[in-house]
């Protein structure tokens, strides 16, 4: 009987039913770990997945979006300064590079495309949004850089189109959100340097009104109240001065503590000119982990942002908002510490 099974589906397409009875589960099973593969089990997931594989299936996506009226692609508008588009922010550049590629293969596994576009000049994102849903191109759409009362939440909510935001959305909108969990992975940093006997910290920021700006810094002050100092910047001079500046009063501080990898590199550069051993008379830590901050003299300490893991909860979240799926609380990922020569 089996082998009668077997011949039957010589010579035609592998169907969804096919994969359904070899992994022993229903077609609407199928769908799903093809589709939405946050509404079933991970066991279920690795069984459907080896029928697949096992039967060669392919699915037919063209059919599929057509049967469905969707595109089956992710739309991901990237609004770029001219930092990022003269190549000046390197360390920018990979976070883009890194977040993209982990969309890419999170959508392919479900068979689904990524659509990158960016503002042509004089068009702002959101004009950028409404061509995208008038033309149909993309079932939902991923926005970067979520502020308080973001106007590009509204807008996406006014029109009721699937979306889901890197960057928390405001009380009373949709929690559709993947955010990195930047006050306790700061903290993890102070912890660390708790345990590394360094007390005298002197914090370098952002001065920015980006939420993770003030998200981190309010995880340093959870671990060091009353810190050596604190102060914000726009400038690498700046910070290079401040440094500088720190290291000649007569209470130095004994660690540097910046809230991203450039701000840390310039510290560290600052540091050697005075002929301090970094990470031995002086500690240095960043955040982010950008390509370069291990390719340093002395490497840097970090938290690194996991931009694949943030990159598959994104996806699933887009999945369940494309399915009309009930709200469930926005998604915290952790930025696990990375120890190097600087502290």
């Amino acid at each position: 009987m089996a082998t009668d099974r077997k011949k039957s589906t010589v010579g035609r397409r592998t169907t969804v039913a096919d994969v359904a009875r070899k992994a022993g589960v229903s077609a609407m099973t199928v769908s799903n770990v093809l589709n939405a593969p946050h509404r079933v089990s991970d066991q279920t997931v690795a069984s459907v997945q080896a029928a697949i594989d096992e039967l060669g299936y392919t699915p037919n996506h063209a059919a599929r979006a057509l049967s469905s009226g969707r595109s089956q692609v992710i739309g991901l508008p990237l609004y770029l300064d001219d930092d990022v588009a003269n190549e000046q922010n390197p360390g920018l550049g990979g976070f883009l590079h890194g977040l993209l590629g982990g969309l890419v293969m999170a959508a392919s596994g479900a068979g689904y495309g990524v659509h990158v576009t960016t503002p042509t000049t004089g068009k702002t994102e959101i004009a950028l949004y409404e061509q995208l849903i008038a033309a149909r191109q993309v079932d939902a759409i991923v926005v970067l850089e979520t502020m308080p009362n973001d106007p590009r939440i509204e807008f996406l909510s006014t029109k009721g189109f699937p979306f889901v935001a890197f960057g928390r959305t405001a009380p009373g909108q949709r929690q559709c959100w993947v955010d990195v969990d930047n006050v306790e992975s700061m903290a993890t940093i102070g912890r660390y340097l708790h345990q590394k006997g360094r007390s005298r910290p002197a914090y370098l920021g952002t001065k920015s009104a980006l939420p993770w700006v003030h998200q981190r810094e309010e995880g340093f002050l959870r671990e060091f109240a009353s810190p050596h100092s604190r102060a914000s910047f726009d400038d690498l001079d700046e910070v290079a001065s401040y440094v500088t500046a720190a290291m000649e009063g007569s209470k130095r501080p004994d660690v540097f503590v910046a809230d991203n990898d450039a701000w840390a590199v310039v510290a560290i550069r600052a540091l050697q000119r005075l002929g301090v051993k970094v990470g031995e008379d002086v500690a240095v830590t960043g955040f982010n982990d950008f390509p370069f901050a291990s390719m340093l003299d002395t490497p840097l300490t970090t938290a690194r942002i996991p931009l694949r893991a943030v990159a598959l909860s994104l996806f699933h979240r887009a999945l369940q908002e494309i399915a009309g799926d009930p709200d469930t609380p926005g998604e915290l990922v952790a930025a696990p510490l990375v120890i190097r020569a600087s502290a």
